[in-house]
């Protein structure tokens, strides 16, 4: 539209000078002798006259695109502005978690060595359970410092690219839970869309994808004790499409918003343990990669977490 109105006011500028000098030379080519009472000649008055009316459409449009350029300058610095907004939070959210660990990894070690150490000195089953319990807390809390020390991580490592079958690699990644999780194995299928045509090859970071769908597998083993598990390959408006279906518990509509935010976990996962960070890296794997992830699910019926990874040919 901008570059239409442009167009439009050029034009309007050009046609009366354009018309107005054919005119004057047409005039003084016929040797057209008349003067006006200012004592100058005709063609040039008309000439004049021509070039007046074209200043009016020539002002506009000078304004215009001066107006245009300001907004692409207004609209250059408020982009430049938000992402290094957002480049410093990513920063400080990582600086922070860096502390964490720093400041956490010295005290969980020392509680674990001595409630192992309580525990193995301890007089009674009761009192040894106790001491394994906080050694039990102790390493989660671990873990939870050092996932999220991991997703911080991820945030800037560079992608180490290579040539990634979706295919192959996910049946690797079924192989290896069913290995760990005979029972969720056995109700693992994988289904491949090879018409009309296959998923090609990707270049990506095959451990980093590999992390993601281990995550995103062992959530359907985790909610789902029963039931099928179905992951699905498919090529989609140029893009490789996976989803990972079950028939579990399901997430609660009021927790869907907010499934892939760190440490966020479902009102009916209490039960179950976990650190809240795995769809969050998940989530991570995806953006870092071009692609996305999205979730739809129902309470009682089950979950579809669908990750997307651009094709480039």
């Amino acid at each position: 539209m901008t570059d239409r109105r442009s167009l439009a006011l050029g034009v309007v500028t050009a046609v009366p000078v354009g018309v107005c000098a054919i005119t004057a030379g047409a005039m003084a080519a016929a040797g057209d002798p008349r003067l006006l009472a200012i004592d100058l000649a005709l063609p040039g008055a008309v000439l004049i006259a021509g070039a007046l009316v074209s200043a009016i459409p020539a002002v506009m449009l000078i304004v215009h695109r001066a107006r245009r350029r300001a907004r692409t300058r207004v609209q250059t610095a408020v982009t430049e502005a938000v992402t290094q907004a957002s480049l410093q939070e990513r920063a400080h959210h990582q600086r922070f978690l860096a502390r964490l660990d720093h400041e956490l990894k010295n005290p969980l070690t020392a509680i674990r060595a001595t409630a192992a150490a309580a525990a193995a000195a301890a007089q009674g089953d009761s009192a040894v359970a106790e001491w394994h319990v906080i050694d039990a807390q102790a390493t989660k809390l671990s873990a939870l410092v050092r996932d999220l020390r991991k997703l911080a991580e991820l945030e800037t490592r560079p992608l180490e690219r290579e040539v990634v079958d979706l295919e192959q690699m996910l049946a690797e990644a079924i192989t290896a839970l069913s290995i760990q999780n005979p029972a969720a194995g056995a109700r693992i299928s994988l289904t491949v869309t090879r018409v009309p045509w296959p998923v090609p090859p990707l270049t990506a970071d095959l451990d980093l994808l590999s992390l993601a769908v281990d995550n995103v597998l062992a959530n359907a083993a985790k909610y789902s004790t029963q039931g099928p598990i179905e992951v699905r390959l498919r090529e989609q408006d140029g893009w490789a499409v996976i989803d990972v279906a079950d028939a579990g518990r399901g997430i609660p509509a009021g927790d869907l918003p907010t499934v892939f935010d760190e440490l966020a976990r479902a009102q009916n996962a209490r039960d179950v343990s976990g650190s809240g960070i795995g769809l969050t890296l998940v989530a991570t794997v995806m953006r870092h990669h071009g692609g996305d992830v999205s979730v739809r699910s129902a309470e009682g019926a089950g979950t579809v977490l669908t990750l997307r990874l651009p094709i480039r040919h």
